[in-house]
């Protein structure tokens, strides 16, 4: 989202300076300049509001404690290919406010820690997967959703799981079906790692932090490192996660600057000596070129 959203404005906001409830209503009028997108939020100008003027008025409408889930969310996280006209807002669940024209608003006692992307807050890939699929009743619309930030690499099968099992129980029966089909064998994510582990201590490299959720200096997410070295900003993905988005979780790390090792399952096995020296030339290139502004969620 890249529009300009300084043109939605709350109507208190207005009143404070120093506009009358009569000058406010003359502007709204069908031929006015300025026109009204939901109770008490406002937009300054004609015309269709762009996406982005959408969702601000969203926010102001729901209130600062207020945090944007669902598909708005995945997309904020750069998920472009769902779309909806529908802004599904988590407020908590000792407010009472009601869904008005295209915002959806839940309550909820589980607020998630916001992401704060482009200045919105966005509640984290996995919540918003879950928050979306499991009002979804087609079946290939709801596994696309659910499956999508781990595709992406920027949340892991685990983090929806357990979001899942934390979470409210209504509409999530489905959920569990997919987790389960995709998770079979339980223990393949722990194998791998023990695996990658193995090779570590081999290995003549300092020990990395595993599964680390990796995000741009801006906020915005780029992927979950298998494993992570941090101080060069090396990741090495193992084989860890979902195979169908590996390409798309490489080019995401590339784009950002990172060196990227991307090691089969076969060859975390029996090849260790090769996996060990790609290991060792991607660090010393790392370590030799400055290390780009990204962080790590650890």
């Amino acid at each position: 989202m890249t529009e300009n959203a300084e043109s939605v404005v709350r109507r208190s906001t207005l009143m404070a300076a120093g506009h009358s409830n009569y000058s406010v209503a003359l502007r709204c009028r069908p031929d006015g300049p300025w026109q009204q997108l939901l109770p008490g939020v406002l937009l300054l100008k004609s015309g269709p509001p762009t996406r982005r003027q959408r969702v601000k008025a969203a926010v102001l409408y729901a209130g600062d404690d207020a945090v944007i889930t669902g598909i708005e969310s995945l997309r904020a996280h750069g998920l472009h290919a769902f779309d909806t006209d529908e802004v599904h807002m988590l407020v908590p669940g000792t407010r009472r406010l009601s869904s008005r024209e295209y915002v959806r608003v839940e309550r909820t006692s589980r607020m998630p820690r916001a992401r704060i992307i482009k200045g919105l807050a966005f509640a984290p890939p996995h919540r918003a997967a879950v928050d979306a699929a499991r009002r979804i009743r087609d079946p290939s619309e709801r596994r696309a959703l659910l499956f999508a930030p781990i595709d992406a690499g920027i949340c892991t099968i685990e983090q929806v799981r357990a979001e899942i099992d934390a979470g409210a129980q209504r509409g999530t029966a489905a959920l569990r079906e997919l987790l389960h089909e995709v998770l079979a064998p339980p223990l393949t994510s722990t194998v791998h790692q023990g695996w990658a582990k193995r090779v570590i201590r081999e290995a003549p490299l300092p020990v990395p932090e595993w599964d680390v959720p990796i995000h741009t200096a801006n906020g915005q997410a780029i992927g979950i490192a298998d494993a992570w070295w941090d101080s060069v900003g090396l990741a090495w993905d193992f084989g860890n996660q979902r195979d169908r988005g590996i390409r798309r979780r490489e080019e995401a790390f590339t784009s950002a600057g990172l060196i990227f090792v991307r090691t089969t399952v076969a060859e975390l096995r029996s090849n260790v000596d090769a996996v060990i020296l790609a290991l060792a030339r991607a660090y010393l290139k790392a370590a030799n070129r400055p290390r780009p502004p990204v962080h790590a969620l650890t």
